[in-house]
């Protein structure tokens, strides 16, 4: 984790000092921010009064920890060593939509993975907004993810597309995770996250050149982790991101959820 950090992220570590080594017993233990997706508020530790804290939490994952901070983490960014020659290139007329998907590692777990029938019928959702909000609007797909066969079988459905105007020049990326957040980054105006647990699809939405973001609602989901009580929507995705989601059971149109 940290070689890879330092990786896609140099001079980040840098601001921190890493100990790797048992925490000494003199060391106060806090438990603070002990599930990952709900944010505590930090200003309930000013109180304490001793000088160095262990605080027990993980990943800390609420975009509420650093409000303002985007533009200096996308700084932090390293400079591409690839111009990515394989993948489409975000430029004046051609629009990249990029298409997150996770499956692999989240099945059994509890934590929702999207169909075939959402992420397409997605795909034609996001390609019409933003169509709708900007003129003359030429959208090329690129897809993400850890499951290659299922990524070609959607390419194969969107070329069969009988609507003109959403068929889509689809590409799949086969570069590393790092890569492919260089990618966004650089080259994705909108950002799709179908499985709205992904830590890295969130990531990619939240350092990507168009910081338009769209996302599964997970309130709409069978992922378990609303019902542990470990997952808070509001505290987890930004703001001015899109919940997306069916019309309803029995209605495969995708539309945006209420906030």
């Amino acid at each position: 984790m940290i070689k890879d950090t330092n990786l896609l992220i140099p001079g980040l570590l840098d601001k921190f000092v890493v100990v790797n080594g048992t925490v000494p017993s003199t060391v106060t233990q806090i438990e603070f921010g002990m599930k990952c997706c709900i944010f505590e508020e930090p200003d309930r530790l000013k109180n304490i009064t001793e000088q160095y804290l262990h605080l027990g939490g993980h990943h800390y994952h609420s975009w509420k920890y650093f409000p303002r901070l985007r533009s200096k983490l996308i700084r932090f960014l390293k400079v591409p060593t690839t111009n990515f020659p394989d993948l489409p290139k975000s430029e004046p007329g051609n629009y990249i939509s990029c298409i997150h998907i996770r499956r692999t590692d989240f099945n059994g777990t509890g934590f929702h993975m999207a169909g075939n029938d959402f992420i397409l019928n997605s795909i034609k959702y996001v390609e019409r907004e933003e169509k709708g909000r900007i003129a003359d609007l030429n959208v090329t797909t690129v897809f993400f993810g850890d499951d290659l066969e299922f990524m070609e079988a959607l390419v194969n459905e969107t070329r069969r597309w009988e609507d003109e105007n959403l068929r889509t020049v689809s590409f799949i990326s086969k570069n590393t995770p790092p890569d492919d957040i260089l990618y966004a980054r650089y080259h994705c105006d909108a950002v799709l996250i179908t499985s709205p647990h992904s830590t890295f699809g969130w990531w990619m939405g939240f350092l990507s050149k168009g910081n338009m973001v769209y996302y599964n609602d997970i309130k709409f989901t069978d992922d378990q982790s609303m019902v542990a009580g470990n997952f808070e929507p509001d505290d987890y995705f930004p703001p001015h991101w899109k919940p997306i989601r069916y019309g309803d059971v029995n209605n495969l149109t995708v539309v945006e959820s209420l906030k």
